[in-house]
């Protein structure tokens, strides 16, 4: 059904009805596009198509219309054969492969006219009233026709000129607009307002009024601006789109694990993306431990194209071939041993120690330099033969041993040595420090050294908490509570376990001569399980939101408390669901990507409509519709939808983007995480501190009408978003900056509720908005309070909202 098309079928015919002239309004009014005869003058039911199938939404409850001779009470969906009543008319779906036909009869109607009924054979004539034939003379009859042959020519030419009379006002009245589109050619260009609009040319004849333009072109962002024609003759209309941001996708060959960082800011691991890049130039960089980085630009065309950016990375490292005489000999890269001859071997870029070892012979040791991914062949190494011996031990064994300072491996060992030629023997083991011995063997000779290596001994002391905690070291318990073990100077593993707690590890290298202490406080598993809980998430615009947990608590102020207004009445409130919310206010360039020709309200002052700073001047409607647009580009639900055209909450609350609830801007901002509300943003004393946050100040006096005069926080109309501190939450500017729209109509509570009132989402109807929080433009005590409540059903320029959503 997702692909079916909507047609009416009655007496003028089949007719193809569009998506846009959805829904159809079905009534007796002149504004409804199904129109049935009837009494009333409005429309009594909806008809619309929902994922592609048909369903009728009941407006006018008190009308007679029945779905399949059945009163229609709710909204339904529609199947095949189904039959729409309304006085007799009847409206009938029929699914005929991929069309949907509402048919149309009003032959039934108790509001159609019908012709007189025949009398059937059996019945008996009534007797009718026969009335004398007129009688007319011939020059009479004759003038009569010769009117009425000449009588419709007279309405026509009648009619013309009343139209060209209506048409040559309408021309001589109209102003030319020219619409300036950059980019030129767009897909659709509407206009509304007015009633008489002639497109000639590249011109529109416009009457004198107000106007809204409203311009889309694929790859674009929509932009709508009002302009007002008034007396001159012809203006231009000048409307600039904004380009989409484009969708960039790095792959990398070969497929390893590879991090991607574009601009020196968005990071991850490859293949990355698609992320949205605005157009231009972008720096992109790929970094990976065995290859060398790369960097490059990339230039985003932008147009919500997707672009993909292929990266080759280059090995850091060179495979160098290794052949010894004879084979078999260990060959060791710098301490360790990586392959027996012949072999190829991988050096990552630089200076690299090598030797060749194999008993019975010398050992050959010599340095290699490698390239990136530049292979190299070694000369062929001839190993000379060695009749002297040495076995090397020592206690503790898997000491370190090296020859001359290049390693040999660990003991116990067989070193094969030249004769007659002096050795510094070498032996190591962390802990135990470094001990050498000298020594010249003979022709022909086999001999064998141990050793005792002396461990060096450090004192730690391990602090636990809980107290009776048990302390591990290198998996051997030592002690319960505050414990202290010498050590030898090697790494060893420090663990302090408990019941209930999660396990604490530490790896410590003990130094002697300088006593450790270690504090070692264990967590609880049930406060680990809770900090797993995300505290902030993104929004899918890049704001930041924080996690609130449910509470009980009290909104509105004490009758005491000075500066409280009537309509702050005290509720006891019951937060049930964790949700989260914006720590900053919507910002100019943010609402910008979803509505790019809003203003802020320059005009009043320049920092109005400054990037950073937050968006003013919008309505609840304009705020709404931003958050349904964060919501389908993160494929969550809408959390409100349009009815009669007005914009209303989709109850019960959805999984989407949405303002806070007042109560929940009451708990994020006023409590903040706390037992006890604050009154004031910065605390309880009257007057604000330095840096409390934005209010009308001595830099507002040219735009407010009162102002604090001791105060300056620098900015006459709003500040950049974040720019003072956050409450104990997080969040910012819950006073100040600009005053936010919240989801509930406005009322004034109840006097004396008791019970909690569990998850409020305000009255069902209303006609203004709540508004809460203070603003640039306040200065008074009152309006500075936390509990300050205000109401508005218009934009205002120190209006902004943030945005909220339930936590998954």
């Amino acid at each position: 059904m997702s692909a079916a098309r909507l047609f009416i079928r009655d007496v003028e015919g089949e007719r193809r009805v569009d998506s846009t002239g959805l829904p159809l309004r079905v009534g007796t009014g002149s504004e409804c596009e199904l129109r049935l005869p009837g009494p009333g003058g409005g429309p009594v039911a909806l008809l619309d198509l929902l994922d592609g199938a048909p369903f009728v939404q009941p407006v006018d409850r008190a009308a007679t219309l029945q779905l399949n001779g059945e009163p229609l009470e709710t909204s339904r969906r529609l199947a095949d054969r189904d039959e729409l009543a309304f006085y007799g008319s009847r409206i009938r779906l029929i699914a005929d492969e991929d069309k949907l036909i509402l048919d149309v009869r009003l032959e039934d109607s108790a509001y159609v006219t019908r012709p007189p009924e025949t009398a059937g054979e059996d019945a008996v004539p009534e007797e009718e009233a026969i009335a004398p034939t007129a009688f007319t003379r011939a020059a009479q009859t004759s003038a009569k026709i010769q009117a009425e042959r000449t009588s419709p020519l007279r309405y026509v030419v009648g009619g013309l000129l009343t139209v060209l009379l209506v048409s040559s006002y309408l021309l001589f009245s109209a102003r030319s607009v020219e619409f300036e589109i950059d980019p030129p050619e767009p897909d659709a260009l509407d206009i509304d307002g007015g009633w008489f609009r002639l497109p000639i040319g590249n011109r529109t004849l416009l009457r004198k009024g107000s106007y809204t333009a409203r311009v889309e072109k694929r790859g674009y962002f929509d932009v709508e601006q009002t302009f007002v024609v008034g007396d001159e003759q012809s203006m231009t209309v000048e409307l600039r789109m904004r380009k989409k941001p484009g969708r960039l996708l790095v792959s990398v060959e070969p497929p390893v694990d590879a991090v991607v960082s574009v601009d020196e800011g968005r990071v991850g691991k490859a293949p990355f993306g698609p992320v949205e890049l605005e157009p231009g130039a972008h720096a992109v960089r790929v970094e990976s431990e065995r290859f060398l980085p790369f960097t490059g630009i990339v230039t985003m065309a932008g147009l919500d194209l997707l672009e993909t950016l292929s990266v080759q990375l280059v090995p850091r490292w060179a495979n160098v071939s290794i052949e010894s005489e004879p084979p078999g000999a260990s060959i060791l890269a710098n301490g360790e041993q990586v392959g027996v001859t012949p072999a190829t071997i991988e050096l990552l870029e630089g200076v690299h120690e090598l030797s060749l070892a194999k008993d019975g012979f010398s050992a050959w040791d010599g340095s290699v330099v490698a390239e990136p991914n530049v292979a190299r062949d070694l000369p062929l190494i001839v190993l000379q033969p060695a009749d002297a011996r040495l076995v090397v031990n020592t206690i503790p064994r898997s000491a370190n041993v090296t020859v001359n300072g290049r390693y040999r491996g660990q003991s116990p060992i067989t070193l094969s040595l030249a004769p007659d030629v002096d050795y510094e023997i070498g032996m190591s083991k962390a802990g135990y420090g470094v001990t050498k011995r000298n020594l010249r063997l003979e022709s022909n000779a086999s001999e064998s050294i141990t050793v005792d290596l002396s461990a060096r001994l450090g004192t730690v002391t391990v602090v636990v908490r809980p107290e009776d905690a048990t302390v591990y070291v290198d998996g051997r318990a030592r002690g319960k509570g505050k414990t202290t073990v010498r050590l030898s100077s090697a790494p060893h593993t420090i663990e302090v376990k408990r019941g209930g707690y999660a396990d604490w590890r530490r790896t410590i290298t003990p130094r002697p001569g300088y006593p450790q202490t270690v504090n070692a406080g264990l967590r609880s598993l049930e406060a680990i399980a809770r900090d797993r809980v995300a505290q902030t998430l993104k929004s899918p615009a890049g704001q930041t939101l924080r996690r609130v947990e449910p509470a009980t608590f009290t909104m509105g102020a004490s009758r005491a408390e000075v500066g409280r207004r009537a309509n702050e009445v005290i509720v006891p409130v019951a937060i049930t669901r964790p949700f989260l919310i914006s720590v900053n206010e919507v910002t100019n360039k943010e609402f910008a990507a979803f509505r790019a020709s809003h203003d802020s309200g320059a005009s009043l002052h320049p920092s109005l409509a400054a990037d950073n700073n937050p968006v003013a001047g919008v309505t609840w409607g304009d705020a709404i519709q931003y958050c349904n647009w964060l919501s389908r580009r993160e494929g969550r639900t809408p959390a409100y939808r349009s009815e009669f055209g007005e914009w209303v909450p989709v109850y019960p609350l959805t999984d989407g983007y949405r303002l806070p609830t007042e109560a929940e801007w009451a708990l994020a901002v006023r409590y903040a995480g706390q037992s006890r509300p604050r009154k004031f943003p910065w605390g309880a004393k009257w007057p604000p501190p330095k840096e409390s946050g934005n209010f009308a100040d001595r830099s507002a006096l040219e735009l407010v009408p009162s102002i604090l005069p001791a105060y300056d926080d620098g900015y006459a109309s709003t500040a950049p978003v974040g720019s003072f501190g956050p409450n104990a939450l997080g969040i910012h500017d819950g006073g100040g900056n600009v005053a936010e729209w919240v989801n509930d109509y406005y009322t004034v509570p109840t006097p004396g509720i008791t019970t909690p009132v569990v998850d409020p989402t305000g009255p069902q109807r209303g006609s203004s908005r709540v508004v809460r929080g203070s603003s640039w433009r306040h200065a008074g005590r009152t309006e500075l309070r936390l509990s300050y409540r205000d109401f508005s059903s218009q934009a205002r320029p120190d209006v902004g909202f943030r945005v909220a959503r339930f936590a998954d």
